[in-house]
């Protein structure tokens, strides 16, 4: 089966010892890793400490730091952002030092009154703002042999399956690619049919997000508290999607909700390995 990743935020406001204790003791086989307790990754000198403290915890516990979080890309209008990107090259300088291959992140890209534009909101201009910024940083990551992998997330401008899918092919890098993550995907757009978008991003998926989500009816909101084998997306399904579109990465679990993470970790492991074996995956 895929290698299971614990997504860091399932421990958010827990040290960072815990959440490898918790990831070993649960059958993963690393982690994203995530701002603990004690890890700041505001900034790239913060991430530098975090992988350098990170790193020999997770080899001692046998696992791999397969991700790390670090947001946002500034996408500039007329270069008005040119200092953020600069800084954001350094981060790509960072994970090569630290061989960690997976930049899990996404864009930033602001109206003219500062707010972030969305899917629902985005222009051609804005469109082509963001092709030219990923145009300069696609070769960057090649160069350092690290994956940029832009999440499906709400409030951005790649906060469904079809803007995130346009502005990846947009990017001739294969550096570029799609972060997964099927149950934002259903709070943007809830009529998606999730497990049909895996095909479409075929051999442009660099990492997957799973955690399930359960709308409320009216519009009235969603609820994350519940483990990968209850909720709105239909697990087995999108499973056989991604492995009929050849993805190879790891399987990256979160949580987002309240209560005893540990509960919850365990759960969706033990969940995965089940639905994995029966796919013979």
């Amino acid at each position: 089966m895929p290698p299971l990743c614990l997504v860091g935020y399932t421990y958010r406001g827990y040290p960072l010892a815990y959440a490898l204790d918790q990831a070993r003791a649960h059958g993963y086989a690393g982690i994203e890793l995530r701002d603990f307790s004690d890890i700041d990754l505001s900034d790239p000198t913060g991430l530098a400490r975090a992988l350098e403290r990170a790193l020999p915890l997770a080899r001692a516990q046998g696992l791999t730091v397969y991700s790390v979080f670090y947001a946002s890309i500034p996408v500039s209008h007329t270069n008005e952002r040119a200092a953020e990107e600069a800084a954001f090259v350094a981060t790509l300088d960072i994970l090569a030092r630290y061989g960690v291959p997976i930049l899990h992140t996404r864009l930033s890209i602001r109206d003219r009154l500062g707010c972030e534009i969305t899917a629902a909101s985005a222009r051609e201009e804005d469109y082509a703002a963001v092709q030219r910024t990923l145009v300069r940083l696609g070769p960057e990551a090649e160069q350092r042999g690290v994956r940029i992998a832009l999440e499906t997330h709400m409030g951005t401008i790649h906060d469904t399956a079809a803007s995130q899918l346009r502005i990846v092919r947009a990017c001739p890098s294969p550096a570029v690619s799609a972060s997964l993550d099927f149950a934002n995907m259903l709070i943007t757009h809830p009529q998606e049919r999730v497990f049909e978008v895996a095909s479409a991003f075929a051999g442009r998926i660099g990492y997957v997000h799973l955690k399930n989500v359960k709308l409320l009816p009216h519009g009235l909101g969603y609820d994350w508290n519940l483990p990968l084998r209850w909720g709105d997306v239909n697990y087995y399904r999108v499973l056989w999607a991604l492995k009929e579109a050849g993805y190879l990465g790891p399987l990256a679990v979160e949580y987002c909700g309240t209560g005893d993470p540990d509960v919850f970790a365990e759960d969706d492991a033990r969940y995965l390995q089940e639905l994995t074996a029966r796919m013979g995956w």
